[in-house]
């Protein structure tokens, strides 16, 4: 008896611990969509055969209408910045031991705008402790993260990467059956622009093997460095969706 009353107030906060990480997880599945929080950026608003993200936005504090934020639990945010460069808004992100989803609302046929172009610098790159090959490792200074419909409104996602060491433009991760399209990477990369350029139709296709009735219905940034509990920076500018007749 004495042994159990000695252990016992321990083994209620583990209880009372995995009752709120429970909690989390159910409130996580049941909650609102937190990318459906204004109206979605759709196809009306392409001009010359584009549709620019940052067209209409100034800060991301507090959040504008149709963007929203994924946060995890007990993991630090990403600070999201946007700032006005002379090519035009930037966005950075900043992780300390931490990462979160910041995306905008859309509704974007990908027949008519297959198409993701933009430009990225990782000027501060994730010291890989891990192989990122593995969920352990799963960390990226600068990732996209796209979330698709399909022509029945069966929801599925992906994410376009900036590789730690192991992977080469052009090809996949994938962890747990989730597809990872890598398109650039490496520490001697970073510190440079890069412009480019991914078929967000074909990505469709590897994800769900549908070739056709696919709609972006989320396009966001994901930056984190939560896993390896180191720090990363990164920044994206002239994000844009791109007709098939008009992409470069």
């Amino acid at each position: 008896m004495r042994m159990l009353s000695r252990f016992w107030p321990l083994a209620l906060i583990m209880f009372l611990l995995a009752l709120t990480a429970a909690g989390y997880l159910i409130w996580q599945r049941w909650r609102a969509d937190p990318f459906s929080s204004g109206p979605a950026l759709a196809a009306d608003a392409a001009e010359n055969g584009e549709i620019v993200l940052f067209d209409d936005v100034t800060a991301f504090d507090p959040l504008p209408p149709g963007w929203g934020a994924r946060t995890f639990f007990n993991i630090p945010p990403t600070d999201y910045s946007l700032n006005e460069e002379e090519n035009g808004p930037v966005l950075t992100c900043t992780t300390k031991a931490g990462g979160s989803i910041l995306a905008r609302h859309t509704d974007i046929p990908l027949d008519r705008f297959p198409v993701l172009e933009w430009d990225w610098i990782v000027t501060k790159p994730i010291e890989a402790r891990f192989d990122e090959d593995t969920p352990e490792g799963d960390d990226h200074p600068a990732r996209f993260f796209l979330r698709f419909a399909d022509s029945e409104g069966k929801s599925s996602a992906a994410e376009i990467i900036w590789s730690n060491v192991k992977f080469q433009p052009g090809e996949f991760k994938i962890i747990h059956g989730f597809t990872h399209l890598v398109a650039n990477g490496h520490d001697e990369n970073a510190g440079q622009w890069f412009s480019e350029q991914a078929n967000l139709a074909a990505l469709f296709e590897k994800v769900t093997g549908k070739t056709s009735g696919g709609t972006l219905t989320a396009l966001g940034f994901f930056c984190d460095s939560d896993n390896m509990k180191g720090s990363s920076q990164a920044s994206f500018r002239n994000v844009r969706l791109v007709a098939a007749a008009a992409a470069g």
